[in-house]
C-alpha cells in the first residue's frame, strides 16, 4: 500500500531498484529500540502533561479548556514525533544484493529516501557495539571509497550487525573475485 510517499510494501520498493538476475541476500529492519530511543523524549513529555492535567483536576480547574490545552500541545509536541519515530523504525530497512546495499529510509508519510550503494564504490565495512553489547544489535559502517567523497554511513540499531556486515563483506568479495576474473579473460585474450 502507498500512502503519498509511504511505500509499506517493501518488496516493491527492492523491485524497483533491482534488476531480474539480482539476487536478494538479506534484508534487515532495524531493532525496535530505535523507535524506544527515538521517542523517549515524547514518552516523557506525555507523562508531563498526564501530571497537569491531574494536577488541574486536582486543582479543580474547568477540565474542558485545560484538557483541550493539552489535548492540543500533545498533538503538536508530541504525536506527530511519535508517528514520525514509528513510521521511521517500522518502514525502514538495509536490503543486501549481490551488486548493491539498499538502504530504505521511510522518513515519514511524505518523505522516502531509497539510497543504492553499489558493491564497487564500498571499500570497507566496520562494526561496533552499542550500549556495552548488553542488547542484540549494534553499529555498521559502510565506508564509502574516495572517489564516491570518502564518506562513511553509519547505521545504527542494526539487529545482529555482525553477520550484517558479513553478509555486505562476503558480497563485496565475490564481486571482486569476478572482477578480477574478467580482468584475466582480458589480458589473456
Amino acid at each position: 500500500m502507498r500512502i503519498f510517499a509511504l511505500e509499506t510494501d517493501v518488496e516493491k520498493i527492492i523491485k524497483r531498484f533491482c534488476n531480474e538476475n539480482e539476487c536478494v541476500v538479506l534484508v534487515t529492519p532495524y531493532h525496535i529500540l530505535s523507535f524506544f530511543f527515538a521517542s523517549l523524549r515524547e514518552f516523557i513529555l506525555s507523562i508531563v502533561l498526564a501530571a497537569a492535567g491531574v494536577f488541574a483536576w486536582w486543582m479543580e480547574w474547568p477540565m474542558l479548556p485545560v484538557l483541550g490545552i493539552l489535548l492540543f500541545v500533545w498533538v503538536v509536541f508530541v504525536f506527530f514525533n511519535l508517528l514520525k519515530a514509528s513510521v521511521d523504525w517500522f518502514y525502514d530497512c538495509i536490503v543486501v544484493t549481490h551488486e548493491k546495499v539498499i538502504l530504505i529510509d521511510q522518513t515519514s508519510v511524505f518523505k522516502q529516501e531509497v539510497n543504492p550503494i553499489y558493491v564497487d564504490n564500498i571499500g570497507a565495512i566496520s562494526t561496533e557495539t552499542q550500549f556495552w553489547n548488553i542488547f542484540p544489535f549494534g553499529t555498521v559502517k559502510i565506508h564509502l571509497k574516495e572517489g564516491v567523497s570518502g564518506n562513511t554511513l553509519t547505521l545504527r540499531y542494526v539487529p545482529k550487525a555482525q553477520e550484517v556486515a558479513s553478509a555486505i563483506s562476503s558480497v563485496i568479495t565475490a564481486y571482486q573475485r569476478k572482477e578480477g576474473k574478467e580482468e584475466q579473460r582480458k589480458f589473456s585474450d
